[in-house]
């Protein structure tokens, strides 16, 4: 199973997300799960299940400078600092303190990109492993 985890950090929760329909349309076979600061405990422990039992996962992570707080995304994290290799992290947009703590995990295979970067960054990642 390929997963892609959406968690957004920056902007107030929309129902409508363009970024996750163009996943959709160009990945159709991937499972996609979408958070944000107020999923509650059950949609975080989904995620953790989900990034646990995919075969090859894409998290993006879509911050900014004005997030302080990033307890909401720590369960995640934590997962993520584990060593698997079939893993890539795409943050969207500039979080200094995110970057340091992902950039401090040698196993961890994470970028920095823009929103149209996204969905050609995880064909690439799913098709090449």
């Amino acid at each position: 199973m390929q997963a892609f985890l959406y968690f957004n950090l920056a902007t107030p929760a929309t129902y409508r997300q363009p970024l996750l329909e163009q996943v959709k349309a160009a990945l159709p076979q991937v499972a996609i799960l979408d958070m944000d600061t107020k999923s509650g405990e059950l949609v975080q422990r989904y995620a953790l299940q989900l990034l646990r039992d995919a075969a090859q996962a894409v998290v993006v992570i879509k911050a900014d400078e004005s997030i302080t707080d990033l307890s909401a995304l720590m369960p995640l994290l934590e997962e993520l600092f584990l060593e698997k290799p079939e893993r890539l992290v795409l943050l969207q947009g500039a979080q200094a303190r995110l970057q340091r703590m992902l950039s401090a995990r040698q196993n961890l295979k994470y970028k920095v990109v823009a929103e149209e970067e996204v969905v050609p960054e995880a064909q690439e990642f799913f098709q090449s492993n």
